[in-house]
């Protein structure tokens, strides 16, 4: 059996089943170094690795097909992404069949082949981003290595007139600067400057970044950019709404957002001139906006708990009811010691924020991006995972606990009660030493085993200012609430 299987951007729980399945029954596993790092450790023990270099994916092919004819044997190709977007997949093909004829050969018949589907980097960078790619789109590699420049640039042509948003693939390496600037300069003849563009380096591993920008701009991220960076070139329908890239499907020619029914034009009746191209989607969706934060400032206002809120305190409650449109987490919300006082203290004076998740970290406000940091899939931490027994989340924290970054730090736990928990082990053992004490520690980590026990025990540490949802409840966008209302409070 041969499976070409595609692992998607890196992060282990974007591994699909089937890919986990397959790699965790081969015999022989064939990838690149950076592949076979991301997945060791579903590489089951007994099989043969076999690591390929840049520029030998034609001999990996070979060898894997020449490995996949026989029959007791379980071979896997790991592919970055999807092994059939800009991976292996079309290659061991072409080895495999006759091109030409177009009859399968004998070589096709003889083996057994499956390919298996992965998250490519265009959907992994495109969910950081927000919705980039909501309507057409096309990817484009500017690698020439095995397609002419000329060939490239093409293309490149033609979609910049059709006004589609362009993802871009492989825009630059240590030896390959220039297709970048050139694509530039072509996209520049024929877009807006304020075109929106997304970048997004590293998606979903460790050092992820994720920055929004203009077209006109894009030349000042050039130092950042490199070939595990995706980028994603916006069309004249795409928008920046608060911290997300978004590109319109055209919901906003036949819908009210406030009201939800049919535009009336679609029903045969008269109406007044429609608004430039744009306007009314943007004035639709502040609207939305502030009519839904104006609902929300009320049922705080009225709020009659057990527990009397500041003001400060009210504005972050505030944004935790509109990240779920749920008034009944006002009941679940505590606040101990002045957090967010503290928060802001923090925020002004630069301190980092440690996430558990990279989730966690993708939402936080973008203007903090650079003190933000989440260690679940550092290499060091899935050494630590297998060696202590832990799961990634908690092993993460403790990495962090090594590099001297919870102390004075604000820490947020928006999925793992085990982070939770070893937040609390650390503080423990630390006792009356300061070392081991976060600023500030945001815990709403959601699920119906050891997460509501895990949120009781951070609030019983000791004098540490912290926020916390009560009960199994909670979550990553709880989290991300809380931490950006702070955010924003603080740059206020």
């Amino acid at each position: 059996m041969l499976s070409v299987v595609g692992i998607g951007p890196g992060a282990q729980d974007l591994l699909t089943e089937r890919a986990r399945a397959r790699i965790s029954s081969a015999d022989v596993i064939m990838g690149n170094e950076r592949y076979i790092e991301l997945i060791k450790d579903t590489i089951p023990g007994s099989a043969e690795v076999i690591i390929g270099r840049m520029g030998t994916e034609v001999d990996r092919a070979k060898k894997a097909v020449e490995l996949g004819k026989h029959k007791n044997k379980n071979v896997v190709v790991v592919s970055g992404g999807d092994a059939g977007i800009y991976g292996m997949a079309g290659l061991i093909i072409e080895v495999m069949g006759d091109s030409d004829s177009g009859i399968a050969s004998k070589l096709d018949r003889e083996i057994d082949m499956e390919i298996v589907p992965g998250i490519t980097a265009a959907s992994a960078s495109a969910a950081l981003l927000g919705a980039p790619l909501s309507n057409d789109f096309a990817v484009v590699s500017l690698s020439d290595l095995l397609v002419p420049w000329s060939e490239i640039e093409k293309k490149l042509e033609g979609l910049a007139k059709m006004d589609i948003t362009i993802v871009i693939y492989n825009p630059k390496s240590k030896t390959r600067t220039a297709q970048l600037e050139k694509a530039y300069e072509l996209l520049m003849r024929f877009r807006n400057a304020n075109t929106v563009v997304g970048i997004v380096r590293n998606a979903e591993r460790e050092g992820c970044e994720v920055v929004i920008t203009t077209l006109k701009d894009l030349p000042g991220y050039y130092h950042r950019i490199d070939m595990s960076t995706t980028i994603i070139i916006g069309c004249s329908g795409t928008r920046k709404l608060g911290a997300r890239m978004v590109t319109r499907r055209g919901y906003e020619r036949k819908y009210d957002y406030e009201r939800g029914d049919v535009n009336e034009e679609d029903e045969g009746i008269a109406v007044s001139p429609a608004p430039a191209a744009g306007c009314g989607y943007v004035d639709a969706g502040n609207r939305v906006w502030e009519k839904s934060k104006a609902i929300v400032r009320d049922i705080v206002s009225k709020y009659q708990g057990s527990l009397s809120l500041s003001d400060l305190e009210k504005r972050v409650a505030g944004r935790v009811v509109f990240a779920n449109a749920d008034p009944s987490f006002l009941d679940l919300l505590v606040f101990k010691h002045h957090p967010v006082e503290t928060g802001i203290r923090c925020i002004k004076n630069g301190k980092m924020i440690i996430t558990d998740i990279e989730m966690v970290k993708a939402g936080i406000n973008k203007r903090y991006s650079k003190k933000v940091q989440c260690f679940v899939n550092a290499p060091e931490t899935i050494e630590i995972a297998k060696r202590e027994k832990l799961t990634r989340t908690a092993a993460g924290i403790r990495l962090a606990k090594e590099k001297r970054l919870i102390h004075g730090n604000i820490v947020i736990i928006g999925n793992s009660p085990s982070a939770c928990q070893e937040v609390c082990a650390l503080v423990e053992k630390g006792g009356a030493s300061e070392e081991q004490k976060p600023a500030l520690v945001v815990a709403t980590p959601v699920g119906f085993v050891n997460a509501a026990e895990m949120k009781e025990k951070v609030l019983s540490m000791g004098n540490i200012p912290c926020i916390v949802i009560r009960g199994p409840r909670g979550g990553t966008p709880s989290a991300v609430a809380i931490i950006n209302e702070i955010i924003e409070i603080a740059h206020r």
